[in-house]
C-alpha cells in the first residue's frame, strides 16, 4: 500500500491592512486521520453541554479554557507533526494588502515548502475560503506547483473543504489560534501545550 500524509491548514487572523498585528497559517501533518477526527468527536460527546451539542462547529475562539487545553493535549499526544507561518503585518508592504487573494496563496506556499515530505502521496486539505471557482483553481495551481519543485514523483491530491465537515479542520483552528494567542496577546500558555509538536518553531516568523 501507499504510503500517504496527510496535511491540513487552517489560518487564525486576517490579511487586512488593519486589526491584530500578527497572521498565522498552521499546518499539522499525520498519516493518522482517525486519531485526529475523534479529538472533536470527544469534545462534542464529553465536553460540550447538552444545549451546545448541536454546534456546526468546535471552533476554539468560541470554547473555554477547558475545552481548548483538552484539545491541544490530545494534539501533543497524537502522532503529528505542526509548522507554523506568522507573519508580522507591520513588516507587509502596503501593495500587498490590495491582493489578499495572491498574498494568501503565496503566504501557504511558504508554509508548505518548509513541510518534509517523505512519502511519495500527500494529501493537502486546507479551509474553503472562497466560493469563486476561479480563486479556488489559482490557489490549486499555485500551490501545485511550489510543492512539486524538486519532487516531480510525488502524488499530491488538494482540497479544499468547509471546515464545519472536517473534523481535522477544526482541530488546526485550536493550533492556529494558540499560535496567534502568543503573538497577539503575549499569552503563551497554550502554545506551550503544543510546542513539543512544532518541527519549523525557528523559521515559523517571516519578515522579522
Amino acid at each position: 500500500m501507499e504510503a500517504v500524509r496527510y496535511v491540513f491548514i487552517d489560518e487564525s487572523g486576517d490579511l487586512g491592512r488593519y486589526g491584530n498585528r500578527y497572521f498565522t497559517l498552521a499546518c499539522l501533518m499525520t498519516n493518522d486521520t482517525k486519531r485526529i477526527n475523534r479529538i472533536i468527536k470527544k469534545v462534542r460527546e464529553r465536553k460540550l453541554k447538552k444545549n451546545m451539542k448541536e454546534l456546526s462547529e468546535v471552533k476554539a475562539a468560541n470554547s473555554d479554557e477547558r475545552i481548548r487545553r483538552y484539545v491541544l493535549s490530545e494534539i501533543r499526544n497524537t502522532d503529528c507533526e505542526i509548522f507554523l507561518l506568522v507573519v508580522d503585518k507591520n513588516k507587509v508592504l502596503s501593495k500587498l494588502f490590495d491582493a489578499q487573494n495572491r498574498l494568501y496563496n503565496y503566504l501557504c506556499s511558504l508554509l508548505v515548502r518548509q513541510i518534509k515530505i517523505d512519502v511519495n502521496k500527500l494529501i493537502l486539505i486546507i479551509d474553503k475560503k472562497h466560493t469563486n471557482t476561479t480563486l479556488r483553481q489559482d490557489f490549486d495551481t499555485y500551490i501545485r506547483k511550489r510543492l512539486l519543485e524538486g519532487r516531480p514523483g510525488l502524488n499530491l491530491e488538494i482540497y479544499q473543504k468547509i471546515s464545519e465537515s472536517s473534523n481535522e479542520l477544526q482541530v488546526v483552528d485550536f493550533v492556529a489560534w494558540a499560535v496567534n494567542r502568543r503573538f497577539n496577546s503575549n499569552d503563551d500558555s497554550y502554545y506551550a501545550i503544543i510546542k513539543p509538536k512544532i518541527k519549523n518553531e525557528a523559521d515559523m516568523l517571516i519578515w522579522k
